[in-house]
């Protein structure tokens, strides 16, 4: 009887157990749940980043439940399994702004703080093996580019061309088949749209047909390249990119762009056709002003700033200035780095109005096209230096009423673009740059 009660009794521990292993393991799977799918969402976009891969401030990294708990300076900021004393529960709940997290914007919604309250009391159980976030400067885009070798497993009757072999080796490891060459019209025509933005005419056509000679296709490329309709096809792009925009304001008062910016225009088209360099356009819209201050065909291309002009506002246009240009030249927005640090790009606040100071001095001036001095009837909007000594300050949290005075900024360009900048030297600009009424075209068109 007593070895019955002692096996009955062991079953039953056994089962318990098992029933305690079993909720355990729900409990914590739930708590993983909820730290996946609600807190790690909120984490992100309210805290990584300023306690993410890549900034921790006060040593602190919230971006994995073991770096929670290893906390910063202040300790650790989760003790699993007591809520209310882990520091993040009572920095959230804090009702001093001062010392309340998130610091920018609204507080945690109470159903969000409870989620939190909830995944630590049950012991701020993660995923095994959670690993943070990866660093933004880590991204393939911020490294500098090394060319890579070329493929070995591809087409090798197909291939033509280096960028072939890559192609090539994506068909086969997705295991697709070629496309056999589009007939010589189909090419044609493709050809003719795409660098020209027309179709081909018929006498194109038949000269195309009629040309059997091995250089017939780079014929048809070397002429629609040295077509004007080339520019202008691919000067819209191009200037779509850099918002080409005509003026707009009220009556005769200009607000935003400048008159006869149709002079930046025709500049773009003209250098796509005449093959400048991508890097010297860059140059010219930038700091012509400086570079060529006396050739006005050059200082059309400064255009590109004279339209960021905006009469009410100067933070407005500046901010147009920075913004516009590095999305266009970089391809990343900077928005987010004028009230705080990128969220997830490497640029600071700092790095923001860093750029922006290279911006500072300058204001849109017309001067006179060819002699005319009817800046209604026609004249060259162009950038130029006004004030040398304009400084630059932080607006905190983007508030231009709201200045940081503690310190100027001075231009400088973010850490993540590779080389050392160049010191930044007085330019000595000759007379009719500074007072264009002294330009020969001029004074001959005021003595007229």
């Amino acid at each position: 009887m007593g070895q019955i009660c002692a096996a009955s009794l062991k079953c039953l521990l056994m089962g318990l157990s098992v029933l305690l292993l079993s909720a355990t393991s729900g409990i914590a799977e739930e708590s993983t749940d909820i730290y996946q799918q609600v807190l790690k969402p909120i984490l992100r976009d309210r805290c990584f980043a300023c306690h993410g891969a890549l900034k921790q401030e006060a040593g602190l990294r919230l971006d994995t439940a073991m770096s929670m708990r290893q906390g910063g300076d202040s300790g650790g900021a989760v003790e699993p399994g007591n809520a209310g004393a882990s520091l993040i529960v009572l920095r959230t709940e804090s009702q001093d702004a001062a010392t309340r997290m998130p610091p920018e914007g609204e507080p945690l919604k109470p159903a969000e703080i409870a989620a939190l309250r909830d995944w630590i009391a049950a012991g701020a159980i993660a995923p095994a093996g959670e690993q943070g976030e990866e660093d933004p400067r880590e991204h393939w885009a911020f490294r500098t580019p090394v060319r890579p070798p070329l493929p070995t497993d591809i087409d090798a009757g197909w291939v033509k061309t280096p960028v072939d072999a890559f192609i090539s080796a994506g068909h086969r490891r997705q295991q697709l088949r070629t496309q056999t060459a589009a007939d010589r019209l189909t090419w044609l025509r493709r050809v003719t749209l795409d660098l020209t933005g027309l179709a081909p005419g018929t006498a194109d056509q038949a000269a195309f047909l009629a040309d059997q000679s091995d250089q017939a296709f780079e014929r048809v490329v070397d002429r629609l390249l040295a077509s004007p309709q080339y520019g202008e096809r691919w000067g819209r792009h191009w200037m779509d990119i850099w918002r080409y925009s005509d003026w707009w304001g009220l009556g005769a008062e200009v607000r935003n762009s400048q008159k006869h910016i149709w002079h930046w225009r025709d500049w773009v088209v003209e250098s796509v056709n005449g093959d400048k360099g991508y890097d010297q356009m860059l140059r010219e819209m930038l700091a012509a002003d400086e570079l060529y201050p006396t050739d006005m065909d050059r200082l059309r291309a400064t255009g590109f700033l004279a339209r960021q002009y905006f009469k009410f506002n100067r933070t407005s246009w500046l901010d147009e200035t920075v913004q516009h240009t590095f999305k266009a030249m970089l391809g990343m927005t900077f928005n987010c780095a004028k009230c705080h640090d990128h969220k997830y790009d490497p640029i600071t606040q700092a790095e923001y109005y860093g750029l922006r100071a290279f911006f500072e001095p300058y204001q849109i001036r017309t001067e006179s096209a060819g002699g005319d001095l009817d800046f209604e009837r026609d004249g060259i909007p162009r950038a130029f230096d006004c004030n040398l000594t304009a400084e630059t300050w932080i607006h905190i949290r983007g508030d231009d009423r709201n200045p940081d005075r503690s310190r100027p900024i001075i231009p400088t360009v973010p850490a993540f673009l590779p080389g050392v900048l160049p010191p930044i030297e007085p330019v000595q600009l000759p007379p009719e740059a500074i007072q264009p009424g002294l330009r020969s075209e001029v004074l001959v068109a005021m003595k007229a």
